[in-house]
């Protein structure tokens, strides 16, 4: 076969990308690059792996990091490879507490997709550019995640799907308290696609309809919340029919890339809209700094310090609008992510109490039954 012409790897490139949405990009085998738009992100670590691409093979290469991020690199013989990536596995661990903007945004611009769909893009692009047709799993995997990919439902043991379902449980009651809460910044910079992208055999081999499903059953967790969260449920309803009539109306996936961010947003920020008028600035400058910062020491004057208001001045117009005292407050939504450790780690009470800047366990454990009528340990056993 003749080599390849810049303008024929570009061209490849760039179908690639439309295609796909993935980013390619090409590195010849003296190490030049070609000049591919749009240009992949940078991983914010600075990554070796990014810095010195490994010697291209006959066979592509698909390589995995810890966070869930992948590249896939498929050699062009005796001239260079091209790398397909960074994408965001679909399997990669719900990030609910990251605080760096520079991995929020990293994070916010890959595509997301599953090894499955990785592995097929290997092939294809394989037997595009050798005319030869590679074995069904003869592709080299390395990985520097201990987490693998979840696999269908269907074909898995009882006990893995039973672990299945239960992560998903876990991230829908996330999705749902952000949303509740009118925490819309908080969705729009984390990760809110369904936590497996092929989770379940519902339209398995219809790929529109399976992603329409998704979408659907993301609008009606989302209107549901809001309505907890305030949201008149006629207003919800009507923005759930104008939602499922445009997800209705898309005759191909590439319409709805990034539908459920700006479903679940969307929600969020009526919810958050419902609060403004029910709350003042300075009081809901309060519940968000609050929210944003449950990890941090908060105190009545470190909280007024930061939304530029006197300590007194804050307490007594807190308790006016929420009924709650500000500390009091701030311990109830420590008690709330409390839960979800409880739920979702295998965390000590001690090391929960720490992070969460309990004075002790003592003081956690009275503070959690407190609030929610039972201790830690039994809340544990019974929701874990």
């Amino acid at each position: 076969m003749s080599p390849l012409s810049t303008e024929d790897l570009i061209q490849i490139a760039e179908s690639l990308y439309g295609t796909t949405g993935f980013f390619v990009s090409y590195q010849s085998l003296t190490g030049e690059e070609l000049d591919i738009s749009p240009v992949a992100p940078s991983h914010p670590s600075r990554l070796s792996i990014e810095q010195e691409w490994p010697a291209p093979d006959q066979t592509p290469l698909l390589y995995t990091l810890k966070d869930g991020t992948a590249y896939l690199f498929i050699p062009v013989h005796e001239q260079g490879q091209y790398r397909i990536g960074p994408v965001l596995l679909q399997s990669a661990l719900f990030r609910a507490h990251i605080q760096d903007e520079a991995f929020h945004q990293f994070y916010k611009a890959l595509t997301r997709t599953t090894e499955n769909r990785l592995i097929d893009c290997a092939h294809l692009v394989h037997r595009l550019l050798t005319g030869q047709q590679l074995a069904k799993r003869d592709i080299r995997t390395v990985s520097e995640s201990e987490d693998q990919e979840i696999p269908l439902i269907a074909d898995v043991s009882p006990h893995t799907a039973t672990t299945a379902y239960i992560k998903a449980w876990e991230r829908e009651q996330q999705i749902i308290e952000w949303i509740s809460s009118g925490q819309s910044e908080r969705l729009a910079t984390t990760y809110s696609l369904p936590a497996y992208g092929e989770f379940g055999s519902l339209a398995r081999h219809q790929p529109l309809r399976a992603e329409k499903n998704l979408l659907l059953g993301t609008v009606l967790l989302s209107a549901r919340a809001a309505i907890n969260g305030g949201l008149e449920p006629d207003e919800a309803f009507m923005l759930s029919d104008r939602m499922i009539e445009s997800i209705e109306a898309a005759t191909s996936i590439s319409e709805l890339r990034n539908r459920h961010v700006r479903i679940t947003v969307s929600f969020a920020e009526a919810v958050k809209q419902i609060q403004e008028l029910r709350h003042s600035p300075h009081v809901l400058a309060a519940i968000r700094y609050i929210q944003q910062h449950l990890y941090d020491p908060l105190s009545v004057s470190s909280i007024s310090q930061a939304i530029h208001v006197s300590a007194n001045y804050l307490s007594v117009l807190f308790k006016e609008e929420t009924g709650l005292p500000l500390a009091r407050y701030v311990i109830r939504e420590r008690i709330r992510e409390a839960k979800r450790l409880l739920r979702s780690t295998d965390d000590s009470l001690l090391t929960i109490s720490n992070k969460l800047h309990f004075s002790s366990q003592s003081h956690f454990s009275q503070a959690f039954k407190q609030t929610t009528g039972e201790t830690p340990t039994h809340y544990r056993q019974h929701h874990f």
